[in-house]
């Protein structure tokens, strides 16, 4: 994971995430395309000349391609039940998903591109239909969130939060698999390969 953590209010110097603009259905729309597009990245990075790319850490510290979006993945499942448990509960206390112990746990680096890709969509979508319908009410519930630090939180904030974790870390997947995914260069022309002349000063 990166070494500094993204903020959880206001607007996101990285992603450009603002958590005061936007409505719940443009907010929702936005996190599905987004989804889709963290899932598209890792899949034709997968797809590519060398499939292991996205299990490439640019830094020790960093974590890869498959890594962030197993996260993405865990994330949305994960807030998506915090919805379910903020209606059935009138004031809901949220465990926390241990985001680094699940690295290694669940070994994020071993995991099948394809089938994580595959997960990411289908909870996006289930987190998205969750969200949608939810009322003014509804989504000023509170709950006891645990991250960054112990608070509550409405279910308002939750959709926001979630939304800005997936725009943050498709922004990390696509910076990630740009720095690690080996270049395409294009071999040379018979005759400049063999030529030892300078090139002409044009």
């Amino acid at each position: 994971m990166t070494k500094q953590q993204p903020p959880v209010d206001g607007r996101c110097d990285e992603c450009g995430f603002d958590y005061d603009t936007g409505d719940l259905q443009g907010t929702v729309t936005t996190l599905i395309r987004q989804a889709a597009d963290c899932s598209m990245a890792l899949t034709k990075a997968a797809a590519g000349p060398d499939p292991d790319v996205v299990r490439l850490r640019p830094e020790p510290e960093v974590w890869s391609a498959i890594e962030y979006a197993c996260h993405v993945r865990d994330v949305l499942e994960t807030q998506r039940a915090r919805i379910a448990q903020c209606l059935a509960e009138d004031r809901p206390v949220y465990a926390p998903m241990d985001r680094t112990g699940r690295v290694k746990q669940l070994k994020y680096e071993d995991q099948d591109p394809m089938e994580v890709a595959a997960a990411l969509m289908r909870f996006a979508r289930e987190f998205g239909a969750a969200a949608r319908v939810l009322t003014p009410p509804q989504l000023g519930k509170l709950g006891l969130y645990n991250y960054p630090v112990r608070a509550p939180r409405t279910l308002g904030w939750i959709i926001r939060h979630t939304a800005h974790e997936i725009q943050h870390h498709r922004h990390d997947i696509i910076t990630i698999l740009a720095r690690v995914e080996p270049p395409i260069v294009p071999k040379p022309k018979p005759d400049e390969a063999a030529t030892d002349d300078p090139p002409s000063q044009l």
